[in-house]
C-alpha cells in the first residue's frame, strides 16, 4: 500500500457517523487491536481490487484515528504516512473506547438516528 488518502471514505468504520456494528464480519476489537499492537496498516476497503491483489491505499480513517489519539506508527509499512495526515476528532473517533462503544452497541446508534429523523419532521 503506497497511496495515502487524506479523508476517510463515506463508508469508513472509523467515522463517527458510520452505521454501528457494520464491520464486514469483523469484531470492533479486531480494528482497535490492529492499531494498538502495531500491526501492518489497515487497507482502505474501497481500494481493494477484485483480483485478489493488495489494497492500493491505506485507510485514511485509521490513520486519522491514530493521529487523534497520538498513536505512533511503528510498523515499517507505514513509512511517513502519519506525517501527511491531519487529526480530525470531529469526523473520526479519537479514542479506542469511543470506537468500541459505538460499534458494540448498534441499538444506541439506531435510537439516535431515529431521533434525528423525528426532529426533522
Amino acid at each position: 500500500m503506497k497511496s495515502v488518502l487524506k479523508r476517510p471514505c463515506n463508508e469508513c468504520p472509523w467515522r463517527r457517523n458510520h452505521p454501528a456494528g457494520w464491520l464486514g464480519g469483523y469484531r470492533p476489537e479486531d480494528f482497535t487491536q490492529q492499531i494498538q499492537f502495531d500491526g501492518p496498516p489497515l487497507p482502505c476497503h474501497k481500494t481493494i481490487p477484485g483480483d485478489g491483489s493488495d489494497a492500493r491505499a491505506m485507510c485514511a480513517g485509521a490513520l486519522i484515528f491514530m493521529r487523534n489519539c497520538a498513536k505512533g506508527a511503528h510498523h515499517p509499512d507505514y513509512g511517513d504516512a502519519l506525517e501527511t495526515i491531519e487529526p480530525d476528532s470531529e469526523t473520526v473517533f479519537q479514542w479506542s473506547q469511543e470506537f468500541l462503544d459505538h460499534h458494540n452497541n448498534p441499538q444506541t446508534w439506531i435510537e439516535r438516528i431515529r431521533g434525528q429523523v423525528k426532529n426533522r419532521r
